[in-house]
């Protein structure tokens, strides 16, 4: 396991309201660290994405959602969205009127920049953690 050079967590609400929170605190802590403006853009959908579903699909078994922030030695970004809702969530093969984007909007961002999409259990809260790993996040902003 490689050694993480940056690290950041924080926890929202899992509420509407509270979306904008989760986007705000990952870009001020993104730009702090210097990665670039594309970049940031990358991972603050990303995470507005996560949390939202959050907000949808787990807020009744989640009150909360913890957001993880890191930048690893190697100069990979991690991003990480937890929840206490068991429900396994993947995305659909394609969007429709219904719902499905957000997952598939994150699946397809993450594969243009080569990244990796996880989802890990948790055994302390029974929920799990969406981890998300974007390469080359040092680029100067």
């Amino acid at each position: 396991m490689s050694s993480t050079a940056m690290h950041h967590s924080f926890q929202v609400i899992s509420t509407a309201e509270h979306v904008p929170l989760a986007r705000r605190e990952t870009a001020k802590v993104l730009a702090d660290w210097g990665l670039s403006e594309q970049l940031m853009d990358t991972a603050c959908l990303i995470v507005s994405e996560l949390v939202t579903n959050v907000v949808r699909h787990a807020a009744l078994l989640s009150p909360t959602a913890s957001v993880t922030l890191a930048v690893e030695e190697q100069g990979t970004l991690v991003l990480a969205v937890a929840d206490a809702h068991p429900l396994k969530p993947r995305p659909l093969p394609a969007a429709h009127a219904l719902g499905g984007r957000g997952l598939f909007l994150v699946d397809a961002l993450v594969g243009e920049v080569g990244g990796r999409v996880e989802v890990v259990r948790d055994a302390v809260t029974g929920g799990k953690r969406i981890v998300i790993s974007l390469p080359s996040a040092l680029v100067p902003a």
